[in-house]
């Protein structure tokens, strides 16, 4: 394993000519010369197909995933989902806010979504199972008065997802929204996905959003929450700007620049400190351009497209906060309906706590399901944590320049900015943060050393690249089917049950029985993970030495247009 130099990352810095033609499509390997040349197609058609495909094909299967997490996952066992559902139902009905009362926001929604409050008996209960709740008494489709924690909250998400409570008037509705979340966070991956895939050196890349996707992830897909569509769309947006300044692409950068405006909009009105995020994936991938390259950015019309939608975006999710004070309502009112511990604790002590138990965090980040009452089997914490230690080992070894400025912005906002705002919150507030808040800047620490990693680094043959994605693929599917049964589990007979009585005589099942979801789970996961390696191994890396082969003679035009053209390794 050896590291190129130089990158395109540092020679397109020194060059703004450069960054305006760098490369125009990803490499692909000629076999009759697979141990010396990288040939590198510049025919858009091809790719361009191959490209919808992996993101339709990346779609269904993430879809499947998280909407299975929904059918096995009990109503309200998900953080705080009881709020989340009234909410979503009471956008749909025009209600926005509703009325401030000593317990939340109280607004008017059907009695089976206002009775998820009621359901939440096994919660921070792990040994109970789901089979604790009581049937829901009346009529379900009564509308009747409920509250709500999420009221301030920006309505965007919820409008999105709220309205199959008008139609339906049971459980149903709420598995339904359940489903479409399931299928608006997976969106977003796709589009990441299809970023990656169209990357020159895409195999470390593909296979780091395995890292990046962990259960947690696909937990609250399946769940009514705006979590998992904040951390999707985040991504997005980063992993488009990734490529936009570090594999320039005019062919590209339309699809790019709506990945972005498209992400960017729906990212900063998730949640409150979404606008923070976002900001954070525009504005670190643009360290790694001088200013005359930024200004060349700039003046594309594509890209003030999306400067344009998301500045728009911003206002509106920005002046919602200020309106409704959705983020700082607890600081500023005494009288708040919701209390945390820690309220007058120093803002230094509690940097200083947050920094302290940042492993802690972590673990609820990769996979603490239910009300945070539900962790999976050890051996799921120990595979992320390889993952993660295997790729910061690699990338801080061998990355220079703008690239290491750029990996250790990432890693320091991972590590210091959520004790910045636990500490700023704190003395006010309380302790109010949690290991899946951090997700948004877990994704883009995975996702951003892989891609500036695969600028530098070579390996001596395909083979190994192709057996390390396949071993991480492979211990991705098994860590998420561990997580995925573990769950189930505790939810059908309680973590002290047994598994012949998970599958024979189960206190609480799944829609459909617990066995068929057990099964579809592993045989969905297997295909996921397939598709993954796949698609991670279709491009590889080859030796730095590699000579260029000769480019046929073009008689037009077009026909250079759609040549294949053969470059030097050292100049990728």
């Amino acid at each position: 394993m050896t590291a190129s130099a130089p990158s395109n990352i540092d020679s397109a810095s020194a060059d703004p000519a450069r960054f305006e033609i760098l490369n125009t499509e990803h490499a692909r390997v000629d076999p009759t010369h697979v141990a010396s040349t990288v040939v590198v197609s510049t025919s858009a058609a091809p790719v361009r197909a191959h490209r919808w495909k992996v993101f339709g094909a990346s779609w269904a299967i993430l879809s499947l995933l998280s909407i299975m997490w929904a059918l096995a996952t009990p109503i309200s066992a998900s953080p705080d989902e009881p709020a989340h559902i009234v909410k979503a139902a009471s956008v749909a009905r025009g209600q926005f806010i509703g009325e401030t009362t000593s317990l939340g926001q109280v607004v008017q929604v059907p009695r089976y979504i206002a009775y998820t409050h009621s359901e939440t008996c096994f919660a921070f209960h792990s040994d109970v199972s789901a089979a604790c709740t009581t049937p829901l008494a009346g009529d379900p489709a009564e509308i009747i008065d409920a509250p709500t924690s999420a009221g301030l909250y920006n309505p965007v998400y919820y409008m999105l997802i709220g309205w199959p409570t008008l139609f339906l008037g049971d459980d149903s509705g709420i598995y339904v929204m359940r489903a479409i979340s399931a299928i608006l966070t997976s969106l977003f991956l796709a589009c990441t996905i299809a970023v990656a895939y169209g990357l020159r050196r895409n195999a470390i890349p593909l296979t780091a959003l395995a890292v990046a996707v962990p259960p947690m992830l696909l937990f609250l897909g399946g769940s009514v929450n705006p979590n998992a569509v904040e951390i999707t769309a985040t991504l997005a947006v980063f992993a488009a700007m990734l490529a936009i300044v570090t594999q320039p692409n005019p062919r590209l950068l339309t699809a790019r620049a709506v990945v972005v405006m498209v992400g960017a909009a729906m990212a900063v009105n998730t949640r409150g400190l979404s606008p923070l995020w976002v900001a954070i994936a525009i504005v670190v991938p643009l360290l790694l351009l001088s200013w005359k390259q930024l200004w060349v950015l700039l003046q594309k019309r594509p890209v003030q497209w999306a400067v344009g939608v998301t500045v728009v975006a911003t206002v509106f999710a920005v002046g919602w906060l200020l309106r409704t004070s959705s983020l700082t309502a607890m600081q500023d009112d005494p009288d708040y309906f919701q209390s945390f511990p820690g309220v007058g604790t120093g803002h230094l002590t509690g940097f200083v706590m947050t920094v302290r138990d940042t492993l802690g965090y972590a673990q609820g980040m990769i996979a603490n399901f239910g009300w945070l009452d539900t962790p999976p089997p050890i051996l799921v914490y120990f595979t992320w944590s390889a993952f993660v230690g295997m790729l910061l080992l690699v990338a801080f070894s061998i990355l220079r320049g703008k690239a290491l400025l750029v990996g250790g912005v990432l890693l320091a906002i991972f590590l210091f900015l959520p004790a910045l705002i636990q500490g700023a919150y704190i003395t006010n507030g309380g302790i109010i943060w949690q290991g899946r808040y951090t997700l948004p800047l877990f994704v883009m620490l995975v996702f951003g050393l892989a891609v500036l990693v695969a600028e530098r680094i070579n390996l001596p043959d395909a083979g190994v690249l192709n057996r390390l994605t396949f071993a991480v693929w492979a211990a991705w599917a098994g860590a998420q089917y561990l997580s995925f049964a573990a769950a189930l589990k505790r939810y059908a007979v309680g973590v002290d049950g047994t598994w012949k009585n998970v599958i024979m005589n189960p206190e609480w099942s799944a829609p459909g029985g617990n066995l068929l979801w057990l099964v579809v789970f592993g045989l969905v996961l297997v295909g996921g993970a397939w598709a993954g390696w796949h698609i991670s191994r279709a491009h590889v890396m080859v030796p730095e030495s590699a000579p260029a082969l000769p480019t046929p003679a073009l008689s037009t035009p077009s026909q250079a247009a759609d040549a294949t053209t053969a470059i030097p390794a050292t100049s990728r």
